[in-house]
């Protein structure tokens, strides 16, 4: 498997290799720059490696995000379980030139046992599809999810996998987000319950600061 380093190492090694010959004109002669006239090969798949790099839309919907954040946290440890309620906020950053968006959560779990996560959201130009990567102060392994949502869409719902520590393997998961507005939005996590059937693990009512 491809490890994401591995991957932008390869997409950086790709780019320079097209942009190799300029820069070798150049060197010897600054005239000789002007001669050298990439092949169609070379100009269509640079033209392919600056769109998927290109932030758009859905990029600049993800932006919005940015700022601090209230939460009002309700979870649920096994269906029909009596809910448990806390209080969190959470700070959205921009980052990369509006390519990717980060969170970081504070609040409470259980007993008031503190918590942190981090999350990195983006939009991938290639697959066209959302993403979301997160970690937190729970566990030692990511949750990835994914999913095709319409940039005008309120409603946004992704799948993935996690490693659960009762099963010893990863495990599926989804989650939806919902617009209201630009200052509120609620979030839902849907997880395998101690039978395997899924249910709602968490929902989590943002409102902007």
């Amino acid at each position: 498997m491809t490890s994401p380093r591995t991957a932008a190492v390869a997409r950086f090694a790709i780019a320079a290799a097209l942009a190799l010959p300029v820069a070798a004109a150049r060197a010897q002669d600054p005239g000789k720059a002007a001669q050298h006239q990439p092949s169609a090969a070379e100009q269509a798949m640079m033209e392919k490696y600056m769109k998927a790099a290109t932030p758009g839309p859905e990029h600049q919907k993800l932006a919005k995000l940015a700022g601090k954040w209230k939460l009002q946290v309700t979870s649920w440890f096994a269906p029909g379980a009596p809910p448990q309620k806390s209080e969190g906020t959470a700070e959205f950053k921009s980052m990369l030139g509006g390519r990717y968006v980060t969170e970081e959560v504070h609040g409470s779990m259980g007993d008031q046992q503190p918590f942190e996560g981090r999350g990195l959201s983006g939009f991938d130009n290639v697959t066209r599809e959302n993403f979301v990567v997160w970690v937190d102060s729970m566990s030692t392994g990511p949750m990835l999810m994914r999913g095709k949502c319409a940039v005008e869409a309120k409603k946004c719902a992704l799948k993935g996998r996690a490693p659960d520590p009762v099963a010893g393997k990863e495990v599926p998961y989804s989650n939806t987000t919902t617009m209201t507005d630009d200052d509120h939005f609620t979030f839902a996590l849907y997880g395998p319950g101690p039978g395997g059937k899924t249910f709602k693990m968490l929902e989590i009512a943002y409102t902007r600061q």
